[in-house]
């Protein structure tokens, strides 16, 4: 399935489920996971991390607007991109927007198309699960594109 909406562009495997909106006329959200998702949540995606089951993935892409002291390619969202792949030893509990049992998750402020940007993904499961999920997220976010 792609998803394409608000300069985003993701292309996700069978069996993931994932939107593009925006709370604001300036920033766009992305969220995706290997499970149905909630209908409405939040930009880092508080409902669908409660809702994860036992082993799972998911991740959200949430623009930030320029402006008060945040510029795009400077400071915080100074790397360009995203980074690929995905390192396993920055996913830690204390990364979580809200802990959780058997969830490690991580963040990846970033600049794409002067778009700044921060990357929050959360995998559950045992070592094992987790290194097939990485190796999937690496592939989905491998097919994203920011205009």
């Amino acid at each position: 399935m792609i998803l394409e909406a608000h300069g985003l562009r993701i292309e996700l495997p069978r069996g993931w489920s994932g939107r593009v909106f925006r709370r604001s006329q300036h920033m766009a959200t992305l969220h995706a996971g290997d499970f149905q998702l909630p209908l409405e949540d939040g930009e880092f995606g508080d409902r669908s991390t409660e809702r994860m089951p036992a082993t799972a993935s998911f991740l959200a892409l949430t623009e930030y607007e320029p402006g008060s002291g945040l510029k795009p390619g400077a400071g915080l969202f100074a790397p360009r991109g995203i980074g690929l792949p995905l390192d396993p030893a920055q996913f830690a509990a204390n990364c979580l927007a809200h802990p959780r049992a058997g969830q490690v998750g991580m963040q990846h402020f970033f600049t794409e198309a002067e778009r700044p940007f921060c990357l929050y993904v959360v995998i559950a499961g045992t070592r094992a699960t987790r290194r097939r999920q990485l190796l999937t997220l690496d592939h989905v976010l491998g097919t994203l594109r920011i205009r």
